[in-house]
């Protein structure tokens, strides 16, 4: 087995998400909003995460801290990312973030149904339970696949012409 598949959480994206709003924007949408479900910060009735850009580069080691501001001031310009300063000192400029879920489904026609019938909506989220992350992600398993080899000859005409000459 590949040592660059083994004991890693994925982030996994909707391909019809990142086609709509971008490879990168959906990466960190998704990343945002797994951190959404496990918050219990509610403020102005919506769930809030707050991460400075050096903790996002932590979470998301293949890209630079560049690439993180230039992907939520993406999100923040297309209204999918809400963000906001809740802490105590104003000197603290760490950013508070949280998706605006139903821009995002009116925007992203093919996610929408992903979104809102998941049970993901922000008066939602402060209500789902809290799941560790190794956990993630891990409520259905990947089913096994397996390839057999056999040398069994099928009879079809061409294979039985080149056995004959």
């Amino acid at each position: 087995m590949s040592k660059l598949l083994v004991n890693e959480n994925p982030i996994m994206i909707l391909p019809s998400l990142a086609e709509k709003i971008g490879f990168n924007e959906a990466v960190m949408l998704q990343q945002v909003h797994y951190w959404l479900l496990n918050s219990k910060h509610v403020i102005e009735e919506r769930t809030w995460i707050f991460n400075t850009y050096k903790d996002w580069k932590k979470q998301m080691t293949f890209w630079s801290e560049t690439t993180i501001k230039r992907t939520i001031r993406s999100l923040e310009d297309q209204g999918f990312l809400i963000s906001g300063n809740f802490n105590f000192s104003k000197m603290d400029k760490t950013k508070w973030y949280t998706i605006d879920y139903e821009k995002l489904a009116a925007e992203v026609e093919s996610c929408q149904e992903y979104f809102l019938e998941s049970g993901t909506s922000q008066m939602e989220l402060s209500s789902q339970p809290e799941r560790p992350m190794e956990d993630a992600g891990s409520e259905q398993p990947i089913p096994e696949t397996t390839a057999e080899t056999t040398t069994e000859k099928k009879d079809i005409a061409y294979a039985a012409r080149l056995s004959d000459t």
